[in-house]
């Protein structure tokens, strides 16, 4: 079991304030927050006069927060500052005599139940987990996507394969590599869509599906670019969504940008990974020079920079494939191709 990066712990009593102190020492990661009736708080902790106004300020600023405390303050306390599973932190509750360790918010999407287990754990006390996915032994199907790299693009649709799953009520899926067969044995099979019908669909390709149909994006393409010197952002963010667009293609299924080693120091290629939130990687001209049955190679690219195909090149080489989805794409300044991961079934 892991923890979340940041974890805030909190007391109000002395016999919370002690435990307090025992997980500090256990997560080398938490800052302790102590209420300002105890008289003698831990070494390091910050005090704080108003629990409410302390939650207000530190709420959405740490991945996680242990309250050890009655759950019906923390209830009162986190209510007002709550928005979804996706967005909000992991929260746990410890009683002040340390006997429970209870999962109370985000418990698959930001890991308070594998908080609960640890904090049990370094404690001594009993986690409690509500899940029903987790109590029923049944796939977690967010946590199941978090592991495998996925981007679920519909999260709404999570509570609909999960109910599924806990009524044994058959669903489809589609996943032509084979990212979660064996994770789902049992509960989604490969077969035809029904509209009527929950399903799974992992695949990088944008088409219109039911409502029910929970929408899971592989990293499974890469983005071969190449662009003149100088190119801001902007031009080349616009030139890969317009491709992606056009090819009826998902931006989350992006896997890494690549391009020819020269350019990794464009300030535009840079800032543009970060806007994708990817990573930018770079090849030697012999590298690039050495792939094989490139599809439209360039005197013009050859005479500036030394080889007959950065974009494309890239592309197939970072992928380890001898194909493209898309050839290469030309803007003014731009080059963009895009090569995807084999299928594996």
């Amino acid at each position: 079991m892991t923890a979340p990066q940041t974890i805030a712990l909190w007391a109000i009593t002395p016999d919370g304030a002690s435990i307090a102190a025992v997980l500090a020492k256990k997560l080398s990661n938490a800052t302790v927050f102590i209420g300002s009736g105890v008289s003698a708080p831990p070494a390091g902790a910050r005090g704080f006069a108003s629990l409410a106004d302390a939650v207000v300020c530190a709420f959405k600023n740490y991945d996680a927060h242990v309250f050890i405390m009655a759950a019906g303050i923390v209830v009162r306390m986190i209510a007002p500052h709550i928005d979804t599973k996706q967005t909000d932190p992991a929260v746990v509750v410890v009683d002040d005599a340390g006997q429970f360790a209870i999962s109370l918010l985000s418990g698959h999407a930001k890991g308070a139940n594998s908080l609960a287990g640890l904090v049990a754990q370094f404690i001594g006390a009993m986690p409690v987990v509500t899940t029903a996915t987790d109590n029923a032994g049944v796939p977690a199907i967010d946590l199941l996507a978090e592991v495998h790299g996925l981007v679920i693009e519909n999260p709404e649709t999570v509570k609909v394969i999960s109910m599924a799953f806990l009524t044994g009520r058959r669903v489809w899926r589609h996943d032509p590599w084979g990212i979660l067969e064996d994770s789902l044995e049992g509960y989604a099979a490969k077969g035809v869509m029904k509209d009527d019908t929950p399903g799974i669909f992992i695949d990088h390709v944008v088409k219109d599906l039911p409502k029910n149909v929970l929408i899971a994006r592989p990293p499974t393409l890469a983005v071969g670019m190449g662009c003149n010197s100088e190119t801001n952002a902007d031009e080349l963010i616009c030139a890969v969504q317009a491709v992606f667009d056009q090819y009826c293609l998902s931006t989350s299924s992006i896997s890494h940008f690549a391009t020819i080693m020269k350019k990794l120091d464009e300030p535009g290629m840079i800032e543009m990974a970060a806007y994708f939130d990817r990573p930018l990687i770079g090849f030697t001209k012999e590298e690039l020079q050495a792939v094989q049955n490139v599809p439209t190679p360039s005197d013009i690219v050859n005479k500036h920079m030394g080889v007959t195909s950065v974009c494309e090149a890239a592309a197939m080489l970072s992928m380890k494939t001898n194909t493209l989805l898309v050839p290469k794409q030309k803007t003014k300044n731009t080059t963009l191709a895009v090569a995807a991961k084999p299928y594996m079934l």
